[in-house]
């Protein structure tokens, strides 16, 4: 008969068997059935841009697109005409994109408008950095001769106005392709980097109404260090800059231009990252690529957590994926998309064999570890998926 203290010593192991069980199964979730948590595209596309329409997931670029369902089944895809950078929906039956050719050093392009079904309806030809739609309109910055200008077209692709908004000579010489901007109600903002390449750099903010009319220009910050603003996002009565520099700040400002407060994602050698973000469902979430460890990142600012009295902390997950105990060189973050109780995101991976885009669904607090789901996921390539029938 088994003696009392060999009775305990087995209880106490099942007991942390089970909890450990249970920890794992928090971290990764079992597959669901009838559907997956992540997909891979064998072709290396798409990568950049996320959508919803009629009750699918979108995914572009690199000249294609894929429609899937909710469960990511792959459902058909389409060759396009353009190198699709970034999307936006105009309404339930269309959407707007942007043509880049690369996103480091962009070539930047055309403005156009599709159906759900990628039938082209109309194209602006031009050297656009950033659009938005807004107001049943679709505001684009373009970049005209030695200056940059706001352009305004109605759902048709007809010019409303078009003004000024800078000059190159006032932009730091590597930002002049990549000004961005957000539109809160009838106001326009463009953040933008002053200075020559040797430094100083000032962050600053411009606001215009709808004619054209300067309201603001404000520095909201000088610094020695090389900056860039990737993205600018309405949130929380105020204004969200993706700063991508040496600590990757995100930057709180009011409407106004004056500082509130900042988040980070701070890399482990401290050598920064490309950043851009998001505001989805009142959450801002934070992406883009760490050239510390060349791995994509996704995390969710917390505002509910203050660190040192100095900055808000940030939840994030790096995208580090192994195949057969083989870390992969490299991973990219894109774009995020928010439906309900899921979030999904959309990148690149290069991995040999194969190189891939990624699209994963995880949920919208990231509790979910992306490169467990990644590491499992299935891969398809297009020649596997139907055309989409026009």
């Amino acid at each position: 008969m088994m003696n009392r203290k060999a009775f305990l010593v087995i209880a106490v192991l099942l007991a942390l068997i089970t909890v450990l069980i249970a920890l794992i199964t928090i971290k990764r979730p079992p597959e669901q059935s009838g559907g997956r948590d992540a997909i891979f595209i064998g072709d290396e596309v798409p990568a950049y841009a996320l959508l919803k329409m009629k009750d699918k997931i979108y995914a572009l670029g690199g000249g294609v697109a894929v429609i899937f369902s909710e469960d990511l089944s792959p459902l058909c895809y389409a060759k396009l005409k353009y190198n699709i950078w970034k999307a936006e929906n105009y309404d339930e039956e269309k959407f707007a994109a942007i043509q880049r050719w690369d996103p480091y050093f962009p070539k930047i392009g055309s403005v156009v408008m599709f159906d759900y079904k990628f039938n082209q309806i109309w194209s602006v030809n031009g050297n656009f950095t950033d659009f938005e739609v807004a107001n049943n309109k679709i505001y684009a910055i373009e970049h005209r001769g030695n200056s940059s200008y706001l352009d305004i077209f109605d759902g048709n692709g007809n010019l409303i106005k078009s003004f000024k908004v800078l000059d190159d000579e006032e932009i730091e010489e590597r930002q002049q392709y990549s000004l961005t901007l957000e539109v809160n109600g009838s106001k326009i903002y463009i953040p933008y980097i002053s200075g020559n390449v040797t430094g100083p750099y000032k962050l600053m903010l411009l606001r215009f109404d709808e004619q054209g009319s300067l309201e603001l220009k404000k520095e909201i910050y000088e610094t020695k260090e090389p900056e860039g603003v990737e993205h600018i996002f309405s949130h929380k009565n105020g204004l969200l800059l993706a700063v991508s520099s040496s600590s990757c700040r995100y930057i709180y400002v009011d409407k106004d231009g004056n500082i509130l407060g900042e988040a980070r994602w701070m890399p482990p050698s401290r050598n920064g990252c490309w950043a851009r973000a998001k505001v989805l469902n009142g959450k801002a979430y934070i992406f883009g690529w760490d050239p510390n460890l060349f791995t994509g990142y996704v995390g969710l600012i917390d505002e509910s957590i203050y660190v040192n009295g100095s900055f808000y902390y940030t939840k994030a997950q790096v995208i580090g994926v192994k195949k057969d105990n083989t870390w992969q060189e490299n991973s990219i973050v894109y774009d995020v998309l928010s439906d309900g109780d899921k979030l999904y995101i959309i990148g690149l991976v290069q991995m040999y064999p194969p190189s891939g885009a990624f699209i994963a669904r995880v949920d919208p607090y990231l509790n979910e570890d992306i490169s467990y789901l990644l590491e499992r996921a299935d891969v398809v390539y297009l020649e596997d998926i139907p055309p989409c029938k026009s």
